[in-house]
Parts: structure tokens; sequence; C-alpha cells
């Protein structure tokens, strides 16, 4: 049982949505349509961790809240192996949505939160702090708040022969902060601002690059 309340939360959402809307409703609808089936398909995958074959399904350990164009995630508690799969999920959640070419973006952070699923009730500082990071970084990607970036670092992600979290720069509306977050620095190239730390896409990714490249026309109808 959680007794401190502390969790990991996830706060993803449609990159320029409200303009979206305004200027075409229907193509609002669409890409709600395909972030919500991308929710769907991930929320049934499992996990296999190599190291001891434990096969862990992602609904199990995380749980996800939808609001309008928001997803809401978190974990029961604060341990090594949900902040793991977290990181693996939002991952996998943003490369589908890159794949049918929806402009996502997601902060992840750590701390108190309160939710009664029942009644529909979901509150504390790790949603604020999770939405704010994600809202000030300029890009399509996954970025980390201050009180994630020790531990994702500490876990010594691996892909292969590359690790995970890597140094990066990382663009924001505030210059003055440092961020962690999601790339795929072999392939995507963004404007920069501030020193950070990222993490690297399983080399997959750039196969899908290509059905990706309309998005940013997706932004400015």
């Amino acid at each position: 049982m959680n007794k401190n309340n502390n969790r990991y939360v996830a706060h993803l959402d449609i990159l320029g949505m409200s303009s979206i809307v305004t200027k075409n409703a229907d193509n609002a609808w669409c890409l709600l349509s395909d972030l919500v089936a991308v929710r769907d398909q991930t929320n049934e995958d499992a996990i296999e961790f190599l190291d001891d074959g434990k096969v862990i399904p992602f609904s199990e350990i995380i749980q996800m809240v939808t609001f309008s164009d928001t997803i809401v995630l978190f974990t029961k508690s604060d341990s090594d192996l949900e902040l793991r799969c977290m990181i693996i999920l939002i991952t996998e959640m943003f490369h589908k949505a890159m794949c049918r070419c929806v402009p996502v973006r997601v902060g992840l952070s750590f701390g108190k939160f309160y939710f009664n699923l029942d009644k529909s009730m979901y509150a504390g500082p790790a949603l604020i702090e999770a939405y704010h990071v994600g809202e000030a970084a300029q890009w399509l990607g996954i970025v980390f708040s201050e009180s994630v970036q020790d531990k994702a670092t500490a876990l010594n992600m691996m892909s292969g022969s590359c690790k995970i979290v890597v140094e990066w720069v990382a663009s924001s509306l505030d210059a003055a902060k440092r961020n962690r977050g999601f790339i795929n620095s072999e392939y995507l190239d963004f404007t920069t601002l501030h020193q950070g730390y990222l993490l690297k896409f399983i080399p997959s990714l750039h196969k899908d690059i290509s059905i990706c490249q309309s998005m940013s026309s997706i932004l400015t109808r």
C-alpha cells in the first residue's frame, strides 16, 4: 500500500489542439480518435524484462485517465520497476502517436498524487509539475521534471549497447530550467536553448520518420 501517495505521473497531450480545433474541428476529432486508439493499444500491451524474464502487463501497475486530448498516467507507488515501466510505456505511446501523425508531448514527474477512480477525482503537485514541464517544452517529445531526473538516470536503462538516458540540449519556454526528455537524437534535429537530459528512442523509430513528416502540416492547417 502506498501510504505516502508518492508516485510517477505523466501528462500527455496533443500539441496545438486548441488551434487545430478552431481551424478544423473534423481534423481535431480524427487526431483525438487516433490518440485514443494509441492509448487502448498500449494499455493492452505487456513488457518482458530480459534480465529476469518477468512479464508485466502495463495495466497492472499504470493507470490511464483521459480528459479530452489529455491522457494522465500514474503508477501505483514509487518503485524503480514502476518507473522503468512508465518510461517504456510513454515512449511507446509517443512512438505510436508519431506513426499516426498525432503531435504529442509528455511531461513526467514524481511526487504526491491522490486519486479516486470511482468518483473521478485526481489532484496533487506531481500532476501540476508534469503538466508544466510538458507544456514548457517547445517540441514533440517527452521531458522529465527535476523530481525524476536522477531517478531515471540511476536506472541505467539500455537499448542494445546504447544508453537510453543521454545528456542533450533541450528547448524550453523557460531557458533557466534544466529538463530531461525523450528524443531520437540520431534522426531528429531540434532548435535548442538550454542544457538538459534526454532519452533516446529504440532505433526502430527511424523507419517511421517518413510517415511523420506530414505532421508539421497538421499544426499549420
